[in-house]
């Protein structure tokens, strides 16, 4: 009966009208009443569509697990005539009822002639009920996602909410040629520091920007100066964004993404009238405050842009990459705007819900002298130039077995590989080439 209703209001596509007859099946085998989130999930997947494939697959889930596992809850069900009629009339639950009106509701949003069966099963996916179920359907050697393990009843339901939003933005950018990176981008990592080797010195120095973000009211207001603005300072071939994204994952948290690089190619190429016309298309759909007639609002609205994001999805670790890349914009007048917003955005941001700024750079000469100032990015964490992550020491990390060692050492003393060599002059790592005698970055000729 609620499907029928539903129908009215917009048409169900064929394959979600047999995902609904499946969870009906479920129902009779199980002998319920009612089919419930859990049944339609079930249905999703024995249903040998590719498009039930490809939701599992954005979402990191491996179908074929899934499948394996659903083979020991439910037998394989096939189509009796004799009882259709009877499995036909079992009605969805309260809980299902719930799941099919917010894809219909989704499915207006896309601006979809009918409700999809895709759209059936990201409704049941984002319901709680379902989380259970799926806790099951992984086995204990599986990676399980953090927002399973880590969140519960609405938590989880925005977790999975904030996921498909992210999904969305990467498959509407599927197939469009765009000539640079995606400028921002949302995410939820699942990676934690446990999945690091070394690094210990940099974790320990980035744990109270963790205890900030999951249990902020036990920090007093003091102590918020230094723990929601964070500067990363190393060499961009390190392990920086690893390393953050880390960050983000242990303090479960989303993570939105501004990169400099593309961003201020993006603004130069923007200046010089370079910019393809499709790729300008796809920027003011994607960004509706992008204004191709006007650099330096646009700069302006892109960096609001990062820090409403960031707050529409508090708690949340706003990560601007490569914010020395602002030197090389091509016009003073853009850097002096883009470094000034910044600065404006940094002093509006309410920090409750928690919001942490983390910004990378190479080096502190590259950066605004007033981003510098009291006040502001006061928690520094200095990356070693070897690929290790140590702001005191300056330990070197061993490629071959991915353990530390100290700055002096020429071989590692655990598996005895040569350790990385680093040019005295400004600490770039040297390329082992044969050759080579030179620092491709200050052009010393002298290395340790």
């Amino acid at each position: 009966m609620g499907t029928i209703l539903l129908e009215q209001r917009i048409a169900f596509s064929p394959l979600a009208r047999r995902l609904i007859e499946r969870a009906q099946q479920n129902a009779a085998y199980m002998q319920a009443t009612e089919y419930h989130p859990e049944h339609l999930l079930l249905s999703a997947v024995q249903l040998d569509d590719v498009s039930m494939s490809n939701v599992f697959g954005l979402l990191g889930m491996d179908i074929r697990d899934l499948r394996k596992a659903a083979t020991g809850i439910v037998r394989r069900i096939e189509a009796n005539p004799v009882e259709t009629e009877k499995e036909a009339a079992i009605p969805p639950a309260r809980s299902t009822q719930e799941c099919l009106d917010w894809a219909c509701t989704f499915a207006e949003q896309r601006h979809s002639p009918y409700v999809r069966a895709e759209y059936i099963l990201l409704s049941a996916l984002r319901h709680p009920q379902v989380q259970p179920l799926l806790l099951l359907m992984f086995s204990p050697q599986d990676v399980i996602p953090s927002y399973l393990t880590d969140e519960s009843g609405t938590s989880y339901t925005g977790a999975i909410d904030q996921l498909i939003q992210i999904k969305i933005r990467e498959f509407k950018r599927l197939g469009k040629n765009i000539s640079e990176p995606t400028l921002l981008r949302c995410e939820r990592p699942t990676v934690t520091f446990a999945d690091i080797a070394g690094a210990n010195a940099a974790r320990h120095a980035l744990r109270p920007v963790i205890s900030h973000l999951r249990r902020s009211q036990l920090h007093p207001d003091k102590q918020l100066n230094t723990l929601d603005e964070t500067l990363l300072l190393g060499h961009p071939s390190t392990e920086r964004t690893l390393l953050v994204q880390a960050l983000a994952g242990e303090a479960i948290v989303s993570l939105v993404t501004l990169s400099c690089s593309p961003f201020v190619s993006l603004l130069n190429a923007l200046d010089a009238d370079r910019v393809p016309e499709e790729d300008l298309i796809w920027l003011e759909q994607e960004y509706p405050t992008f204004q191709r007639t006007d650099v330096v609002q646009t700069a302006r609205n892109l960096l609001h842009t990062s820090f409403e994001l960031a707050t529409t999805w508090a708690p949340c670790l706003l990560f601007i990459d490569n914010l020395d890349e602002i030197s090389h914009l091509e016009r003073k007048d853009v850097q002096v705007a883009l470094n000034h917003q910044l600065l404006i955005e940094l002093d509006a941001v309410n920090w409750q819900p928690p919001i942490a700024v983390l910004v990378t750079a190479y080096k502190l000469d590259g950066l605004d002298p007033k981003l510098l100032l009291p006040g502001h990015f006061e928690r520094r964490v200095s990356l070693s130039e070897s690929y290790a992550i140590h702001p005191a020491a300056q330990t070197k990390l061993c490629l071959s077995c991915r353990r530390e060692g100290l700055a002096n050492w020429h071989y590692c003393i655990y598996c005895g590989a040569e350790l990385v060599k680093t040019c005295p002059q400004c600490g770039t790592p040297h390329v082992e080439v044969e050759g080579s005698h030179y620092c491709h970055a200050c052009g010393s000729a002298s290395w340790i």
